[in-house]
């Protein structure tokens, strides 16, 4: 994934990036990503390297940048949320969602415009990703369940939360157009997510042809870099539109425009003549 990194790295070197997650229905962002990187290294491969002691001051570190930057780069002046990632394994769920409240108080951001991301790899250990999911959900924050797919950790997730975003697994997203078992897979979960009332969001869209199908199974919320890459500073309500398909929104501005001005457009009277 491409980004553009932040112009004020932290003491650490972490820099954070949005990318917006678009509804097809408008062509607008309804959320955006914080996406930390430091010296083209990704967030896991800077807390890998780090004891375990000290990767839960990187996880604060994280929080109060994503907040931080948003702010500054207006995205939270809308309606839009702002979905942080929170690892599961980088300390106490009790201290990681306590700074997470002063920070958001500290910059005057409600609670109910953060969904803190939970990742949910099958790789991974269920015990401290379910204490992060029940302190979330005892403190009333809203949580997605990223790097989603059908397996047994994910089912017994969704059995015992009910999240508010899920967000599948890019590894199943990607060039899924040509790849039947990706798409069965990717179906499974879709009835799933429509089963529990719970969106889904297609993440790591590169390629137009993934984007057309996935829109074309039914699902309504996409991220990726096909459609925006991560910035620092990006425009806080992109129009991407014209990247989406025809059969979902209009391709273009303009085109948008015409059809509004043609429906509110008076009859021509030939029309009216044969009306009458």
């Amino acid at each position: 994934m491409s980004t553009e990194a932040a112009p004020h790295a932290l003491q650490s070197g972490l820099a954070i990036a949005f990318q917006p997650m678009i509804a097809t229905a408008t062509g607008l962002p309804f959320a955006w990503a914080a996406i930390a990187s430091a010296q083209g290294r990704s967030f896991a491969q800077i807390a890998a390297a780090l004891a375990p002691e000290a990767r839960a001051e990187l996880e604060m570190e994280r929080i109060s940048a994503a907040i931080a930057g948003a702010l500054d780069a207006g995205l939270l002046e809308g309606e839009a949320l702002l979905a942080i990632p929170v690892g599961a394994a980088g300390g106490s769920p009790d201290a990681l969602l306590a700074h997470l409240f002063r920070t958001a108080v500290e910059h005057r951001v409600a609670l109910d415009r953060i969904v803190v991301e939970i990742n949910a790899d099958e790789r991974g250990d269920l015990a401290p990703v379910a204490a992060l999911a029940q302190a979330c959900v005892d403190r009333g924050i809203a949580i997605a369940f990223d790097s989603f797919a059908v397996g047994p950790l994910a089912v017994r997730l969704l059995g015992r939360f009910t999240p508010r975003f899920v967000k599948l697994d890019a590894g199943l997203v990607r060039n899924i157009s040509d790849s039947r078992s990706r798409r069965v897979i990717v179906e499974g979960v879709l009835r799933l997510a429509r089963n529990m009332d719970v969106t889904l969001i297609a993440n790591g869209i590169v390629r137009r042809e993934d984007l057309v199908l996935l829109c074309t199974m039914g699902i309504r919320h996409m991220q990726g870099d096909w459609i925006a890459p991560a910035q620092a500073h990006p425009l806080p309500r992109p129009h991407i539109a014209r990247r989406e398909p025809r059969t979902t929104v209009p391709q273009h501005r303009r085109l948008a425009a015409h059809q509004r001005s043609a429906a509110s457009r008076p009859p021509a009277p030939s029309s009216l003549a044969q009306a009458l």
